[in-house]
Order: C-alpha cells, then structure tokens, then sequence
C-alpha cells in the first residue's frame, strides 16, 4: 500500500520551482519592455526573449499539472480502506506527476542552455 505522504513531501520542492519560474516570468516580461523602449536594433534578442516566455509559460503550467497529480494521489492513498482500483490511481496520479515535473525540469534546461547564447547576442550589439 502506497503512503499518502510520499507524493506530498515532493509538493515543496515542486513550490520552489513554481517561485523560481515565476521570478522568471517577471524578469524576462522587464527586459522584454525594456528591449521595445530601446528601439528596432533588438528585435531579434526581443524574439528570442518572447521564445524563452513561452517556454517558461509551459514550465509554470506543467508544474501546476504536477502540484495537482501529486495532490490528489496523496489524497487517494490517505483514504482508509481503499480498493485496490483506488490504490492504483493513486500511483498513477504519483506517476504522472512525477512525469510531467521530469518534463518541466528539462524545459528549463534548455531554457539554461539558450539563456547563455541570448544573453551573448544581447551583448554583441
């Protein structure tokens, strides 16, 4: 039987990543406005910032995804006397969720990766 607080000691890890990305969010929402005040010779360094956006928009939605699958196994295993069908979702939800975060976290990796190479053509010009 799987223990209902397995999937929930990962939900503050999970929460950290959300803070992270939302930080994220902002800061590149800042540079993206700051770039289109500077004029026309950033377009190209705005494009790749409104790509890492999009990407980090994925992150922050697939982590969510993941909160809730991991919520809801630890919901599922902590009710008392479930069927082995219940038991089963449980790790389901726990697998999916843990699935998803591995998604999300290889996301910003190459959102690392192609951070280095736009913040080097940023400051070529």
């Amino acid at each position: 039987m799987m223990q209902w607080y397995i999937p929930i000691t990962i939900l503050p890890g999970i929460s950290l990543l959300i803070l992270s990305t939302s930080n994220f969010l902002i800061d590149i929402n800042r540079e993206i406005k700051d770039l289109k005040n500077q004029g026309e010779a950033y377009e190209k360094i705005m494009q790749m910032k409104l790509s890492q956006l999009i990407r980090l928009s994925w992150v922050i939605s697939c982590l969510y995804v993941t909160v809730l699958c991991l919520t809801l196994s630890g919901l599922i295993a902590s009710i008392e006397k479930i069927g082995i069908h219940l038991e089963r979702l449980a790790v389901v939800f726990l697998v999916l969720g843990i699935t998803v975060m591995m998604g999300a976290i290889v996301i910003l990796i190459v959102f690392a990766i192609r951070g280095v190479k736009i913040r080097q053509a940023h400051l070529k010009i």
